[in-house]
């Protein structure tokens, strides 16, 4: 399945991009976390997918640590109510899909 990112587009073989342009490669990085996509290879770090959203029923823990694998200040993320943080994650997810249209 190809993925058309700002540098072009990269196809995936056996679920693999083998991207050797170094544009191609930063473009692949940038692709928004929820879709998984890990990077491979000698000296590289790779960056892991995000957790998946919680369930509205679940702990405020555990929305507390979703908000901070998106980036938020952990002490934001504490301070913020369960709602607050549902509300971000729709927000998020929202600008993530109209993104990739």
């Amino acid at each position: 399945m190809p993925i058309r990112t700002t540098a072009g587009l990269i196809l995936f073989r056996d679920g693999r991009a083998v991207v050797e342009s170094p544009e191609l490669a930063q473009a692949l990085r940038e692709v928004p976390a929820v879709f998984g996509i890990t990077e491979e290879g000698a000296g590289s770090e790779a960056r892991s997918p995000a957790p998946p959203r919680p369930a509205k029923s679940a702990p405020v823990k555990a929305w507390e640590d979703w908000a901070v694998s998106r980036g938020m200040d952990r002490g934001q993320a504490e301070d913020a109510t369960k709602a607050q943080l549902i509300a971000l994650a729709d927000d998020l997810l929202a600008d993530e899909q109209e993104e990739q249209e």
